[in-house]
C-alpha cells in the first residue's frame, strides 16, 4: 500500500477533485471472511456529509487496525450531484486446519499450545519460522536436539491456509558428561550437587536427568557462583558454558570454565547499637564470627535475625543494612551492619477470611498478638504455628498490610479449610492378632466450635476396645480445657485375659505459651479370666477389681508442627494414684516420656525419643496385672510383638512388668508435606518378676534391652495420619521371627 499522501495526489482513483463534494453512498469491496458491517463501524465518513480527506486517512487507519487486511484502497465514483465511496480491501489469509506429520515422541496437543498458528488466527508469513522454532525448542526440551521441522501451506479461494507441519524428530541427545575447570577448591562432586542439571543416569527414563535445557543451565551457573559465595569466594566468576553436541555419539558434553579468585575470611565485626539493642546483644545473635570463611547465606541469615528482633520490639519496618570492606591483602571481609530501625507500629485491624465452618472465635483466641498492641513478628509466627496445629486448615497465611495511620499494621489472616469430620474403616493382618478390623467416627471441630468428638472400635483376635470421648480444649474460649471418656474393653495378654468397663473426666490448663498441666479422674470395673494356676498368687487372681485414679500430668511442648515436626521438643511427665480414699486397688503409675526433634540438612530431620516408667503397690499390695506394663509393636518397640519383650511364665507367655524403659531413634525425610520415610533404631525392654527372665531383668538393667533396626514411610491420609514400618531384629532368640512389620494410625512418638 502506498502512503496515504502519495495515493490521495492520485486522487483516490481520480477524485483528489472530489473533496468537498457530498458523499452520497458508501460501499466495501473485497471482503470475504470479514463482515461489512464490522468494516463500515469503524469508518467515520458518512453519507450526505462533505468528503474529507483527514477523515478518510482515518478511517484506513482504523480499518487496517483490525489486523485482517493486506491494502486497503479507496475510490469515488459520481453519484448525482455527490459521490459514492468505495473501500476496496484486500484480506489477509485466515488459517484452517493445523495438523503434524512425523511426530511419535510429542503428541499433537502439546505442539498446538507451543506454536502460534491457529485455527481461525490470520495467517502471517512471519509465523512459519517462528513455528519452526517453536517446534525446535519443545523437542529440545526433551533431548531431540537434531529434530527438524517445516510448514508447508495450502490456500483456498475461500481465503482459507491449511498449515501442515513436518517433523524430522532424530534421536534422543542425553548430556554426557559435564566437567569443570579451573576449581581447584571445590570438588566436582559437591559443586553437580547444587546443580540441577545433571548427566544421564541409568534411570534417566523416569525422571528428566540428562536432558539439557538452556534456562536451567543458566540458573545452575548462578548457584555455583552462590556456593562458591558462601564459601568465601568473593571474587568468583563462573563463565559461559561450552556446549558441544556429538552427533554420532548422540551425547552432549557441557564444559563450566570458573575463575575462583582467593578465599576470603570473617574479619572485624560492628553493630550499630542503639537503646533498643545493645552490641553485645545484637553480636550474641550473629552466627558469623571473626575468622569464619565469610559466607553470604549466612551473613542473610543475620540480617534476618536481627530484622526480627526489632520486629519484635514494634520496629515492624526496620531495615538492616550491612557494609562490607575487603582487605585484599589480609584476605579478610570487615562486616559492619547498620541498623534503621524506623518508627514503632502498632496493629491496626486484625480480619480473618476463608473460614466457611470454624467460627471467628476459636481462630481468634489462638492470636498471640491484639488489636491496639505492640507489633511484633515473634508472636505472629508462633500465631500461625498454632493455626496449623489445630489441624483445621490446609494453609493459613497470614499477611500484613500499613493501616489507616502511618503507625498501624493491619493483619489479614486467610484460611483454607479442611473436612474435619471423617468416618474411617481399616482392616489388616498381624502375626499376634491375626486379622484385625478397626472403624471410627470423628469430628475434630464440632459444629465449628473447635470441639472434638470421636467414637472408635479395634476388633481383633485378641482385643474388642470400644471407646468414646468428647474433648473442649477452651472451655468458654479460656485456657481451661475438659474432656470426657467411656469405654468398654476387652484383650488377651497371652497369659491373662481381661475386660475393662470405666469412665473419667479431664480438665488441663495452660501455663504459658508452651507448658500445660492437667488432672484426670478415671473409674474402672476389671474383670480378669484366664489366669493360669501356676501365675496366680495373693495379689494375682482371678476375678473381679475396681481402680480408681487421679491423674496429673503435665507438659511442655515447643514442637513447630504436631503432626509433622521437624524442630523442637516434647516433654511429658505423668503419674497415676490409685486407691487409698479413692477405692479401689493400692498403686502408683509414673512416667516420663521426651521426644526430641532437629533439623540436619534441607529436609533431612534427626528425631529421638525415650521413654520410662516405674510402678508398684502400696498398703501391702503389688501392682495389679492387669496394670504391668507391655512393649512391642509399632507404637513402641518395633520389630517385636508384645509376647516377645519382658517376664514370662513357665509356658512362654508374657507376664508384663513393672518398670520398663525404650529408646528410639529416627532418620527422618520429608518428600512432601505429608510423606515422610525414614530410618529408625529401637531398644528397649520392660522389667519385673516372672518365672523366665533371660531375656531381662527385675529392675531396670541397659544391659539387658532387646533392640532392632528397621524403615517405614509416614503419610498424612484423608482418616489422618498412617504409618508403615518393618523391624528386624539385632538380638533374635530362637522360636523368634527375625523381623515385624506394623501399620499404625496416628501420629509418630
Amino acid at each position: 500500500m502506498m502512503p496515504l499522501d502519495e495515493v490521495w495526489g492520485q486522487g483516490f482513483g481520480g477524485v483528489s477533485s472530489d473533496e468537498a463534494k457530498v458523499v452520497r453512498s458508501i460501499r466495501v469491496r473485497g471482503n470475504d471472511r470479514i463482515d461489512t458491517a464490522t468494516i463500515l463501524y469503524y469508518i467515520r465518513t458518512r453519507e450526505d456529509q462533505p468528503l474529507k480527506k483527514a477523515t478518510v486517512r482515518r478511517d484506513i487507519e482504523q480499518i487496517f487496525s483490525l489486523g485482517q487486511f493486506s491494502d486497503i484502497r479507496v475510490e469515488t465514483h459520481p453519484a448525482g450531484d455527490g459521490v459514492e465511496v468505495v473501500y476496496v480491501v484486500e484480506e489477509i489469509p485466515s488459517i484452517g486446519d493445523v495438523s503434524f506429520v512425523g511426530n511419535t515422541q510429542v503428541e499433537n496437543k502439546d505442539l498446538r499450545k507451543a506454536i502460534s498458528l491457529k485455527r481461525g488466527a490470520t495467517f502471517k508469513e512471519h509465523l512459519v519460522q517462528d513455528t519452526n522454532e517453536k517446534v525446535k525448542g519443545v523437542y529440545e526440551e526433551k533431548g531431540y536436539f537434531f529434530a527438524e521441522s517445516r510448514v508447508t501451506t495450502t490456500a483456498s479461494r475461500e481465503g482459507i491456509v491449511n498449515v501442515t507441519v513436518h517433523i524430522k524428530e532424530g534421536e534422543k541427545v542425553s548430556i554426557e558428561e559435564i566437567k569443570f575447570t579451573g576449581n581447584k577448591s571445590i570438588e566436582v562432586d559437591d559443586l553437580e550437587e547444587v546443580m540441577e542439571t545433571e548427566s544421564e543416569t541409568w534411570f534417566s527414563f523416569l525422571d528428566e536427568s540428562g536432558i539439557y535445557k538452556k534456562d536451567i543451565l543458566k540458573l545452575d551457573l548462578l548457584r555455583i557462583e552462590a556456593y562458591y559465595q558462601d564459601q568465601g569466594f568473593v571474587k568468583v566468576r563462573v563463565l559461559d558454558p561450552k556446549i558441544d553436541i556429538n552427533r554420532k555419539d548422540k551425547a552432549i558434553y557441557i564444559t563450566i570454565p570458573i575463575q575462583e579468585g582467593p578465599q576470603y575470611r570473617i574479619g572485624k565485626i560492628k553493630v550499630t547499637e542503639d537503646d533498643t539493642y545493645s552490641e553485645e546483644e545484637l553480636l550474641s545473635v550473629v552466627k558469623l564470627k571473626p575468622g569464619d570463611i565469610y559466607d553470604i547465606s549466612k551473613l542473610r541469615k543475620d540480617i534476618i535475625t536481627i530484622t526480627d528482633l526489632y520486629s519484635a520490639r514494634g520496629y515492624a519496618y526496620a531495615d538492616v543494612l550491612p557494609a562490607t570492606q575487603l582487605d585484599d591483602a589480609k584476605k579478610l571481609v570487615d562486616l559492619e551492619v547498620q541498623v534503621n530501625r524506623g518508627r514503632k507500629v502498632y496493629v491496626g485491624e486484625v480480619n480473618i477470611a476463608g473460614n466457611t465452618k470454624t467460627r471467628d472465635n476459636v481462630i481468634r483466641r489462638e492470636f498471640r498478638i491484639q488489636e491496639g498492641q505492640l507489633f511484633d513478628s515473634l508472636a505472629l509466627k508462633r500465631t500461625k504455628q498454632r493455626l496449623n496445629n489445630l489441624q483445621f486448615f490446609e494453609d493459613v497465611k497470614i499477611d500484613t498490610h500499613r493501616g489507616k495511620e502511618s503507625d498501624l499494621i493491619d493483619i489479614n489472616t486467610t484460611v483454607t479449610e479442611r473436612p474435619t469430620g471423617s468416618l474411617s474403616l481399616g482392616a489388616g493382618f498381624s502375626s499376634v492378632e491375626n486379622f484385625i478390623f478397626n472403624a471410627s467416627i470423628t469430628q475434630d471441630n464440632l459444629f465449628g466450635r473447635g470441639q472434638r468428638l470421636n467414637f472408635s472400635t479395634d476388633l481383633s483376635s485378641r482385643r474388642t476396645n470400644f471407646n468414646l470421648n468428647f474433648t473442649d480444649p477452651r472451655i468458654f474460649d479460656s485456657t481451661i480445657s475438659f474432656g470426657v471418656d467411656l469405654f468398654n474393653r476387652r484383650s488377651n495378654s497371652f497369659s491373662f485375659e481381661q475386660q475393662t468397663t470405666g469412665a473419667g473426666l479431664r480438665l488441663g490448663k495452660s501455663l504459658g505459651e508452651f507448658n500445660w498441666v492437667g488432672l484426670a479422674y478415671r473409674f474402672e470395673e476389671v474383670e480378669v479370666t484366664n489366669l493360669q494356676a501356676i501365675d496366680q498368687n495373693n495379689n494375682f487372681q482371678n476375678g473381679f477389681f475396681t481402680t480408681s485414679r487421679v491423674s496429673p500430668t503435665l507438659i511442655r511442648d515447643t514442637r513447630n508442627n504436631f503432626l509433622n515436626p521437624s524442630k523442637g521438643q516434647r516433654h511429658v511427665l505423668r503419674f497415676d494414684v490409685a486407691g487409698g480414699v479413692l477405692g479401689g486397688a493400692d498403686f502408683i503409675k509414673s512416667g516420663y516420656e521426651v521426644s526430641y526433634y532437629y533439623p540436619l540438612i534441607e529436609k533431612l530431620t534427626f528425631a529421638i525419643h525415650a521413654e520410662l516408667n516405674i510402678a508398684d503397690g502400696y498398703n501391702g499390695q503389688e501392682l495389679p496385672l492387669f496394670e504391668r506394663y507391655f512393649m512391642g509393636g509399632a507404637s513402641s518397640l518395633r520389630g517385636f510383638t508384645i509376647q516377645e519383650v519382658g517376664p514370662k511364665n513357665s509356658v512362654g507367655s508374657v507376664l508384663g512388668g513393672d518398670q520398663s524403659l525404650l529408646l528410639n531413634v529416627e532418620l527422618q525425610y520429608q518428600l512432601t508435606n505429608e510423606f515422610r520415610i525414614f530410618t529408625f533404631y529401637d531398644r528397649g525392654n520392660v522389667y519385673g518378676s516372672g518365672f523366665n527372665l533371660n531375656s531381662t531383668a527385675e529392675v531396670i538393667d541397659l544391659t539387658e534391652m532387646r533392640h532392632s533396626l528397621g524403615a517405614g514411610v509416614r503419610f498424612l491420609s484423608p482418616f489422618g495420619p498412617i504409618g508403615l514400618a518393618y523391624g528386624f531384629k539385632l538380638d533374635q532368640r530362637t522360636g523368634e521371627s527375625s523381623g515385624e512389620f506394623h501399620f499404625s494410625a496416628g501420629s509418630a512418638f
